[in-house]
């Protein structure tokens, strides 16, 4: 295949946001090598925007999720994608509606995603090689920043003490993702740590379905609740400006490592191989019990109306604070 000519590119990934950020990768890797291509990136249209600075996108596609069963929806999707004429349609999930698009968007040639298990985002890198051969190998992800939205928090936070962090305690998910979610107690417990020793401003963002939950971080000293308040452009935005970022695997967390933050990951029942952050600014804690990184969405150990999974219980505040005094302590 003759790379020197211009290629037209298509990268499906609908959701969700952690695994939309990782992909990226590919755009990445691709206009790195060969800045003439056109890439292109269809997701969920709610997810659209923290895709709206990404230098290596030419084109961002909205996907209405509402319409992901219907089959007429999806007729039409994939004739307007047909009139792109698209050399490669990357396909990085196996939903039956993808391939319904794909089918009509008519692609040259399809690529579907290496099944190699490494870090997600070293396989979705391997996948562009896949497509195209040899390719510069991007050393972080770079998701790119609303630089407008950027400055107007560093207005806001101008007067603010530091070290900023940023807290995305989760929660939205916690019967789906049994064992990605911390302590309540515990992350309170850490904020008030982290401004006790360092006089720390503590932020915690989070989805608007969160916000009633995370209004108890209150709780913490010199505290901000942002949840549910902020657009993705803007959670990046702020996140972009922050000292240390604190989560479990979670999306936020893997846009806090693609706009450069430095980030503590806190990993349950998923395995940092696959799910940590990728660039060198990202430090994981293990849990302390054997069962860690089982890959389950239900935690078979915990009874019923129980929420905190004894893996993410077994990561002690105290230890988090000693991985947080080896950054903000230098």
């Amino acid at each position: 295949m003759q790379n020197n000519l211009s290629k037209k590119i298509l990268i499906i990934r609908l959701g969700a946001i952690g695994d939309v950020v990782h992909s990226t990768i590919i755009a990445q890797a691709i206009k790195s090598t060969y800045p003439q291509h056109q890439v292109d990136f269809i997701t969920a249209k709610s997810i659209c925007s923290v895709l709206e600075n990404n230098s290596y996108i030419d084109n961002v596609i909205p996907f209405d999720m509402k319409q992901k069963d219907n089959i007429f929806y999806l007729i039409k999707k994939g004739l307007e994608l047909r009139k792109t004429k698209y050399d490669f349609i990357i396909n990085l999930t196996n939903a039956a509606r993808n391939f319904i698009m794909i089918y009509f968007a008519n692609p040259k040639t399809l690529v579907k995603r290496n099944a190699q298990r490494v870090h997600a985002v070293d396989a979705f890198y391997n996948t562009a090689c896949d497509a195209l051969g040899e390719l510069k190998k991007p050393e972080y992800l770079d998701l790119g920043i609303d630089k407008e939205i950027q400055n107007k928090f560093k207005q806001e936070l101008s007067a603010m003490q530091h070290p900023l962090v940023i807290l995305s305690p989760g929660g939205e998910n916690d019967s789906q993702r049994q064992g990605r979610i911390w302590v309540d107690e515990y992350w309170k417990q850490l904020g008030n740590m982290l401004v006790e020793k360092y006089g720390a401003s503590v932020f915690v963002i989070g989805s608007p379905a969160e916000a009633k939950n995370h209004s108890q971080y209150q709780d913490i000293k010199n505290s901000h609740i942002y949840s549910g308040k902020l657009s993705l452009k803007e959670t990046a935005a702020l996140i972009s400006l922050c000292d240390l970022f604190i989560s479990g695997d979670s999306g936020p967390l893997h846009m806090a490592d693609a706009v450069g933050a430095k980030t503590i990951a806190l990993m349950g029942s998923t395995h940092p191989r696959s799910s940590s952050a990728y660039s060198k600014n990202g430090t994981f804690i293990e849990p302390t019990i054997s069962c860690r990184y089982c890959g389950q969405r239900k935690c078979k150990m915990l009874g019923e109306g129980e929420k905190f999974t004894p893996c993410m219980c077994s990561i002690k505040p105290e230890k988090v604070m000693e991985v947080a005094d080896s950054i903000l302590g230098k």
